[in-house]
């Protein structure tokens, strides 16, 4: 995927889905660890530090929810990803208000969940790259990115990151 080589936590509870993407994640240049418990992610995440998380939200243990409260205090440091098979779109809406990057019901295609993944990925870095810097001016941003955030810095500037590679802000 990238150069970086971002560390991926899965915590999904069905073995065969769990390895899958383990598999097909890892040819992209992830580095994985995957878990089938939602309170063995919960101990994973005091020793270890994940830069997105890929969680179902139906688990024994400790549901995706109680890894996102513990997880999703600074987006700059680790991103979450939930998934279900058993939700709707309240539960989105639920689970981005709680601080989740991104929702995916299943069943999904594999192409898809590595693209959410590469776009958190990017946007992550955007967000390392941000806190770095005293201005916003000519700051790069990550190719192929497309997005609209409005970031909370002490000058409350208004980003907004197009294909050219450019960063366009406002005050």
């Amino acid at each position: 995927m990238n150069t970086n080589n971002p560390h991926l936590l899965i915590a999904e509870d069905d073995g065969a889905l769990s390895a899958i993407l383990e598999e097909y994640l890892a040819e992209y240049g992830y580095q994985i660890t995957c878990v089938n418990r939602g309170d063995d992610a919960l101990s994973l995440l005091k020793t270890n530090h994940f830069d997105v998380i890929l969680s179902d939200i139906v688990m024994p243990g400790a549901d995706g929810l109680a890894i996102l409260d513990a997880s999703c205090s600074n987006p700059e440091k680790t991103l979450v990803l939930l998934m279900t098979g058993y939700s709707g779109i309240e539960d989105a809406i639920h689970a981005i208000e709680r601080g989740a990057y991104d929702f995916v019901s299943k069943p999904f295609q594999l192409p898809e969940i590595k693209v959410r993944i590469d776009n958190a990925t990017r946007y992550q870095s955007l967000l390392r790259k941000c806190s770095h810097h005293d201005t916003y001016q000519n700051f790069e941003v990550p190719d192929g990115f497309v997005a609209y955030q409005t970031l909370d810095k002490p000058h409350s500037a208004a980003m907004q990151a197009y294909h050219s590679g450019k960063l366009i802000y406002h005050v």
